[in-house]
């Protein structure tokens, strides 16, 4: 199985901190167009990136993951 970056986990956690887009992107250092990409899931952030935004929120880097099931026959 593959774990990935999850951008509607990122959305979620931000949310339930009370925490704008905005907010997050000040903190961690990047836009608010860059936190709306990775909750898109568009753009994954990098490993640092990855793991300011998780300090940020409060969770651990594998809140942010999620693992991929592959669809053996």
């Amino acid at each position: 199985m593959a774990r990935y970056f999850s951008g509607p986990r990122l959305r979620e956690a931000r949310k339930s901190a009370g925490i704008s887009a905005e907010q997050l992107a000040i903190s961690v250092g990047r836009s608010a167009y860059s936190i709306h990409e990775y909750e898109l899931g568009r753009v994954t952030p990098g490993t640092a990136v990855l793991i300011a935004i998780a300090d940020t929120l409060g969770r651990t880097v594998d809140d942010l993951i999620d693992e991929e099931v592959s669809d053996a026959a």
